[in-house]
């Protein structure tokens, strides 16, 4: 029984990313639906999963980072510098990347706990000072590696490294006590509070763990550009926008399987938007109006996605009441 309701649950998963893809497939008469065009689809969703799972973990308890594309850049231009000026090569830029990563992000943490602002406030004024740090350091606010480095953008290195920070991802959602007091505190943080969870603790733990998928996604980012330049005014925030989009959805695929796999289907559920449009030749206008009326249909489906049950209970109930009074009458 349970293995057929776990069926169940993935099949109604599924139907959105399916979905997606059988009407891209007939709007370009067959061309999106080739096993080449699926590749592309999942080698471009690496970094903007990796970009998901890094920002979850402060969406979880209402926190919206929006300086972690910013991060990304920064990280990636210093390491790409650093490992080439010592020589160190493929490790010195994985080393680099995620050390950046994390120390940056720890600067916000420390920030957020020090500073008493909410987390959005913060993340942009952060976003404006970390875009703008490289160029401070190298007159062309660059980052360039080599094309024998890029080597763990394409497959299966991407898909390796994917599996490898997913696995780590579902552990900790699922199997710490971190994880758990992650949740609590989304819940309800009074609550959480009242229980005893050092919520300052937790927060800052988050911007930690997140500044170690940041790094990753640093490396993966670096791999498949190769060169990286410094940008200002707010523009590290498009490179993070599909993984942003891809947690909302999955807050729906939520309901029905694990947290953890809902936030890699929804973020290939909007890759699949983005390259079906493509794919359709619309313009970038266009493809943003469709992007954005498509994250509104999602957002009003998971506000109201409890409605019909909250609905049946209420009827239920009534009709309890209505029995019972007529029994005492």
């Amino acid at each position: 029984m349970k293995a057929k309701k776990l069926l169940i649950n993935i099949g109604k998963t599924l139907i959105l990313p399916v979905a997606c893809w059988l009407l891209f497939a007939i709007l370009t008469g067959g061309k999106f639906a080739t096993v080449n065009s699926f590749m592309s689809v999942l080698r471009t969703s690496v970094v903007p999963i990796l970009v998901a799972m890094s920002m979850s973990f402060g969406m979880n308890m209402g926190m919206l980072n929006f300086a972690a594309g910013a991060v990304v850049i920064t990280s990636g231009i210093f390491a790409a510098n650093i490992s080439s000026s010592l020589g160190w090569g493929v490790p010195g830029i994985c080393l680099f990347c995620i050390l950046f990563a994390v120390l940056i992000s720890a600067i916000n943490g420390g920030l957020y706990r020090v500073m008493r602002v909410p987390c959005l406030v913060l993340s942009l004024g952060f976003c404006m000072v970390v875009e703008a740090v490289p160029v401070f350091f190298y007159n062309s606010g660059t980052g360039a590696i080599k094309l024998t480095q890029a080597f763990l953008a394409s497959s299966p290195w991407c898909f390796i490294v994917l599996g490898v920070m997913f696995v780590l991802f579902w552990y900790i959602n699922s199997l710490t006590t971190f994880g758990a007091n992650m949740k609590a505190i989304g819940a309800n943080i009074d609550i959480a509070n009242k229980a005893g969870i050092n919520i300052d603790r937790v927060k800052f733990l988050s911007y930690i763990i997140s500044g170690v998928f940041l790094g990753v996604t640093a490396i993966m980012y670096l791999s498949s550009t190769v060169k990286l330049v410094s940008i200002v005014g707010f523009s590290s925030v498009g490179m993070i926008m599909d993984g942003f989009m891809g947690i909302f959805v999955a807050s729906v695929f939520a309901r029905y399987v694990d947290y953890s796999f809902a936030v890699v289907i929804g973020t290939i559920t909007v890759r699949i938007l983005g390259s079906g449009l493509v794919a359709c030749g619309l313009t970038s206008e266009m493809r943003g109006v469709l992007t954005g009326f498509f994250l509104f249909v999602i957002l009003v489906y998971s506000a109201n996605a409890a409605l019909p049950d909250k609905l049946k209970r209420e009827k239920k109930i009534r009709a309890e009441a209505l029995a019972a009074q007529a029994g005492q009458k």
